[in-house]
């Protein structure tokens, strides 16, 4: 609001003064003789530029701003052991502040060429100790998602680092790029979430093709894919977004989310309805996002009465959001 106030007291400033310094009318007749040093010849093109700019001013002063859209926490997690997570792995990066952490590298490792080694006699290499069970992989992740709810972000990526080296198969592979992706979100590294999100696209894909219709592998490749989207939706690519968006919320329908008995498969799909909705409606299809957040507010009430406790919230949210965008289709 002070904003706006400031914005309209210099636009009506500058756009008074441009007025009288041109010689407009009959309230810039005193100024005529007023000397305005080496812009003097200017005057008429300095007064209307004045003018211009200050009624500039006014007018962005007084549009109105649209509200920031409210949205539920994302993305959903997926636990290797244990099927869908709630919670979500990573805190947006709303939720918290950047901090001095090294920037993760993200991108692939390539082979690196190694000389032959020498033919020599050595004795031989004694076995290589079994990994502790803190630093499977599994156990590394779990560790990861404490810390990350713990708001302890350096540790986080820490784990995230040797969680790159402990993943092994596509599926590890996928939840760890993944996971790499919403850390490097989350702290404002766009460029290294877009490679860390395609590279585990490129895993999730492979490990649904290795198995075809598991609930799993498709939960992995649809919750990347939003990954995906929500990078290219910041970065301005809405065909790209939009694209990710649709695949993702394809994967969670035919998984058979509306009528899943995982709690965490409902909500999955309620929040792939509501990014698709939220994007269909920035581009003018307010029709279309209507009826994607009816659907998604059907899956919302179904959660909530169930679980107040843990769904309420979104089902609040999603409601409020339906009634923003029934009032303004009814406009």
């Amino acid at each position: 609001m002070l904003a706006r106030i400031v914005g309209i007291i210099l636009g009506t400033i500058l756009a008074t003064s441009g007025y009288v310094v041109a010689g407009w009318g009959q309230l810039g007749s005193w100024a005529a003789h007023l000397d305005l040093g080496p812009f003097e010849p200017h005057r008429p093109l300095a007064g209307a530029a004045a003018a211009i700019l200050g009624g500039v001013f006014v007018v962005a002063a007084l549009t109105p701003r649209p509200k920031p859209k409210r949205r539920k926490t994302g993305p959903v997690a997926l636990d290797l052991e244990g099927g869908l997570e709630a919670a979500p792995v990573i805190a947006p990066a709303q939720d918290f502040a950047p901090i001095a952490t090294p920037v993760l590298n993200v991108s692939p490792a390539p082979a690196a060429a190694r000389p032959p080694a020498p033919v020599t006699r050595q004795a031989p290499a004694p076995a290589k100790p079994a990994a502790p069970a803190g630093d499977t992989f599994a156990h590394l992740r779990e560790r990861m998602i404490a810390q990350t709810r713990a708001e302890s972000w350096s540790e986080a990526a820490r784990l995230l680092i040797a969680m790159k080296g402990a993943a092994s198969g596509d599926r590890e592979l996928a939840t760890v790029y993944r996971d790499l992706g919403d850390f490097a979100r989350s702290q404002g590294q766009m460029d290294d979430a877009a490679e860390a999100y395609d590279t585990a696209v490129s895993h999730a894909r492979d490990a649904l093709r290795a198995a075809p219709g598991d609930l799993n592998a498709m939960e992995l490749l649809a919750g990347t894919l939003a990954g995906v989207g929500d990078v290219a939706e910041a970065e301005g690519r809405l065909d790209d977004a939009l694209s990710a968006f649709e695949e993702s919320l394809a994967l969670r329908r035919s998984s058979g989310g509306r009528e899943a008995g995982d709690p965490g498969a409902q909500r999955a799909l309620s929040v792939s309805l509501e990014r698709l909705a939220d994007l269909r409606e920035d581009r003018g299809h307010r029709m279309r996002a209507l009826d994607l957040y009816r659907e998604s507010y059907d899956v919302a009430a179904r959660l909530a009465a169930a679980d107040p406790a843990r769904f309420g919230s979104d089902l609040a949210l999603t409601r409020q959001r339906l009634a923003e965008l029934e009032a303004k289709v009814s406009t």
